[in-house]
């Protein structure tokens, strides 16, 4: 060990209060850097594995290719693998009742792709054998080893019309021929066997064995995703299918597919696009981009974070042996010996620090997906199974990053140390400004003597000030930072799953007799709302100037626009006038106006719903269609058709806005799709026509036992069938629950990262002025006095910090938005409660951090610290 190494070495010992602070503050870090990199990792893997196992590792897919073209596709350059299929078609799983099986045939480069696996038994091995999906086995007679015989055919509709996807309630199978086969095997349902009533079974394809004629489905991996675009479309040009930018194809030809990524039809083609978009080779790479933008983004604070808490320790490092390092310059120590100094003690902090920080981070991440599976198990982030994915290359990243943080924040405090004259440290004079300190007439006034000693304390060093300020200022910046992405993330999971405002509803088919079912339902006690679906849809005339111009070019690719007048207007085809009656109207909250009944019904009042909802390629959010507001009248119009004149007709009519909302009613999933709602009770609704329906009703409930039985009661005398949802009501719940684990744990890591700082750097620099402040406390300061000067730098340091840390924190959520924007839109979301929080908490912290040193420094003596002879 050589006399540097040992030097630092002491020193560290030595002041192990900071030592410690600094180490924590370096782990805590490359935790959270660790930690962000390992959840996104996670959940890219869990996308990955539910993506292959819904719809393979394939990238695209020819179909009915036929067995002499097989060479195109398989023998093309640049591809990994090739897998062949076969749809052979549908049969009965019982005769007596309606499920069908779909049969498919595939080899065994196809059963690998689609991740299919056994549950018991083998695999097939040649045509004549067969798997059964595990839904399959429990709905048959049959086990392993027996015989099935099952009449395969197509499907089709009333009309004789081939039909695919979901059953239908009328449709037939035709073209039936039988064929026998030997169960081998029970397979776990396969990720696209949805329930949708059509289960699987799965035999063996052996194109060595298949006539000449028969047609194919191959699918392909390529080595570099984002090349299958380029090596699929030169495969369908060399096997003469068509391709188009315009749905005229496919009018004519059903076999047409569309891309999202090359906006063209395909023959015969289709892509794997969800894959392709995780593996950065789609037209949604905005959505890797946006969140890898926003990822970045949060690392980044955290990175300026470290910088600020490793930078403060190594200023106040130096401050502290200002006179060590005068003494080895003038005994003839180089500046680049006395910088080392400084760099050897980055780097022991770091071999400590990194290690256990990468560890914790990876550990900490494990423990939380492990305690969500546990506490959590019906929530959609408990079904996601995540784990943690040990990829070395966050490890090395994380390192990389930290160590960059150490050795800048190192810099400028190593820099500062070599620059220390002999004479300046014996003197004790470089950090304080001779002269006039300015004084801050606005202090005075509200602080008096000792708030203008406690601004000039903090003036007379302008770089420790600075240093202090600024430090200050990034806490505040990344707790906002931080908990506005938390924020944004849980928003932006309400738009994309939707709401559920509901647990329970009940249904009566043909039933007007809503008002007599509710007026039993409302006396029972554990209801909290209650909404009958009542819904006519309206068409609107919406003027030009009354449309939200943010959002015109979305609504011009949406609507129709024609000129009435001097002026164009917008016709709204599919908004929707609801009655959900009087109960889920009084739970409803307005942002504007009021809902007053009588007033209603005279004047045609309704509650305007501002937000809609739409998709478009790769992004969808919830938006503001129009400008209206609390007293405008709106064109509206009801259509139906004129048999007798056998054309439409649109009967006008006037909708006054007397308040606005952005609750959904129990029952409403999401806002309207591109349209607009309005709420109104049933006796505006009859005005128009609107009958008041009761044939469902949607009801939030406590969840309790007695209160469903109640519900069911009712509904059984009345003849309402039940519908319980309680276990999607609490999983949605307890997903939100989840959610927030992640939302405060990330937060209370990072506070603690950001209150570690504060009160490092504000209770070492009042240690630092012992002597400066027992100079002050000779000279006949009383200790109310002394104690209210040093409490007022505290306050003094919270309001300058606030002042330039609200701002920018609020700036970077401003800016988080920005960027998710392109992905889920929401408008502007910002931590308001956070932002509270936030400016309490820094004038809790900072005298805090104040009290406790001055406390200490109460009990010594003034002597002995004017005696002192450090700084």
């Amino acid at each position: 060990m050589n006399l540097y190494t040992s030097l630092t070495l002491r020193y560290l010992k030595e002041n192990k209060k900071r030592t410690i602070v600094t180490i924590v503050s370096i782990i805590l870090s490359t935790a959270l850097i660790c930690g962000i990199g390992n959840i996104y990792e996670s959940f890219m893997d869990y996308q990955i594995r539910q993506t292959i196992e819904n719809d393979g590792d394939f990238h695209a897919t020819f179909y009915d290719i036929k067995k002499s073209d097989l060479d195109y596709i398989t023998k093309s350059a640049g591809l990994t693998k090739s897998g062949l299929s076969d749809n052979l078609g549908y049969a009965k799983i019982n005769p007596e009742k309606d499920n069908l099986m779909q049969v498919k045939a595939y080899d065994k480069t196809t059963f690998d792709g689609y991740q299919i696996k056994l549950k018991e038994g083998n695999l097939p091995t040649n045509n004549k054998e067969i798997v059964l999906s595990e839904n399959i086995a429990s709905k048959i007679n049959k086990k392993i080893g027996d015989t099935i015989t099952l009449d395969i055919g197509k499907r089709v509709d009333e009309n004789g019309e081939e039909i695919s996807g979901w059953q239908s309630e009328n449709e037939t199978l035709k073209d039936i021929k039988s064929k026998s086969f030997k169960i081998v095997g029970i397979i776990n349902k396969p990720g696209f066997e949805y329930e949708s009533g059509i289960l699987t079974a799965i035999t063996y394809l052996d194109i060595n064995n298949q006539p000449a004629n028969d047609d194919f489905n191959v699918s392909i991996a390529v080595k570099k995703p984002k090349e299958v675009y380029t090596i699929a479309s030169q495969i369908s040009k060399n096997l003469g299918l068509k391709t188009g930018t315009t749905e005229e194809n496919t009018e004519e030809n059903s076999s047409m597919h569309y891309s999202n990524d090359t906006d063209e039809f395909y023959e015969n083609l289709s892509f794997n696009e969800h894959l392709l978009r995780l593996q950065g080779a789609s037209a949604y790479a905005n959505i890797n981009n946006g969140m890898t933008s926003i990822i970045a983004l949060v690392t980044s604070l955290v990175i300026v974070c470290t910088i600020a808490t490793v930078y403060n320790s190594f200023s106040i490092s130096i401050s502290e042996r200002k006179k060590q390092f005068g003494i080895l310059n003038s005994i003839g120590a180089t500046k680049s010996q006395v910088m080392k100094l400084v760099f050897i003690e980055g780097i022991l902090v770091s071999i400590i620090a990194i290690p256990i920080g990468l560890i914790s981070g990876t550990v900490a991440i494990d423990l939380v997906f492990k305690t969500i599976q546990a506490l959590f198990e019906t929530s959609f982030i408990a079904d996601m199974n995540l784990r943690v994915v040990y990829n070395p290359y966050i490890m090395i990243f994380s390192t990389v990053i930290v160590l960059i943080t150490i050795l800048i924040s190192a810099l400028l405090p190593a820099i500062s140390a070599a620059k220390i004259s002999p004479l300046e440290a014996i003197k004790n004079s470089g950090n304080y400004k001779l002269g006039k300190v300015k004084d801050s007439k606005l202090v005075r006034l509200l602080f008096n003597t000792e708030g203008v000693l406690a601004y000039k304390n903090l003036r007379r060093n302008k770089r420790k000030f600075r240093t202090t300020l600024f430090s200050l200022i990034i806490s505040i910046v990344i707790f906002i930072s931080f908990s506005g992405f938390m924020t944004l993330f849980l928003k932006a999971n309400t738009v994309h799953m939707g709401q559920m405002n509901h647990d329970i509803y009940i249904y009566k088919n043909g039933s007007n007799e809503g008002s007599k079912i509710i007026n039993e339902l409302k006396d029972i006690k554990g209801i909290n709302n209650i909404a009958i679906q009542n819904d006519y849809g309206i068409g609107l005339n919406v003027k030009e100037k009354d449309i939200n111009q943010t959002y015109k070019d979305l609504i011009e690719n949406y609507y129709t626009k024609e000129k009435v007048g001097n002026e164009y207007s917008y016709d709204f085809i599919n908004s929707m006038v609801k009655m959900p009656g009087d109960i889920a109207i009084n739970n409803l909250k307005l942002k504007d106006g009021s809902f007053d009944k009588e007033t209603a019904i005279r004047e045609n009042g309704v509650i305007l719903v501002r937000e809609s909802y739409y998709e478009e390629k790769g992004k969808k959010g919830e938006v503001i269609l129009t400008n209206y507001k609390v007293g405008d009248t709106i064109d509206a119009y009801v259509s139906y058709y004129d048999e007798e004149n056998d054309k439409e007709v649109k009967e006008t009519i006037k909708l006054k806005v007397m308040a606005i909302t952005d609750d959904l009613i129990p029952g409403a999933y999401s806002y309207n799709y591109m349209g607009i709602d309005f709420i109104t009770y049933d006796e505006v609704g009859e005005k128009f026509n609107f009958e008041s329906y009761g044939n469902s009703v949607y009801m939030s409930t406590d969840k309790q036992e007695n209160t469903r039985n109640e519900i069911k009661e009712i509904a059984n005398k009345e003849g309402y069938k039940i519908v319980d949802e309680i276990e999607e009501a609490k999983a949605m719940e307890q997903s939100i629950m989840a959610m927030q684990v992640f939302v405060y744990g990330f937060i209370t890591v990072i506070s603690l990262v950001s209150v570690t700082n504060i009160v490092n750097t504000i209770s070492t620099n009042i240690n630092l002025r012992k002597r400066e402040l027992a100079i002050i406390k000779s000279i006949g300061v009383t200790p109310g006095g002394f104690n209210k000067m040093i409490c007022l730098e505290g306050i003094l340091y919270g309001i300058l910090s606030l002042l330039y840390g609200l701002p920018i924190g609020i700036g970077m959520v401003v800016l988080m938005n920005s960027i998710l924007g392109d992905i889920i839109q929401f408008g502007l979301v910002l931590p308001w409660s956070s932002i509270i929080i936030c400016i309490i908490g820094i004038f809790v912290i900072t005298f805090i951090a104040s009290y406790i040193p001055m406390k200490k420094i109460n009990k010594e003596n003034i002597i002995e610290n004017i005696r002192q002879e450090s700084i």
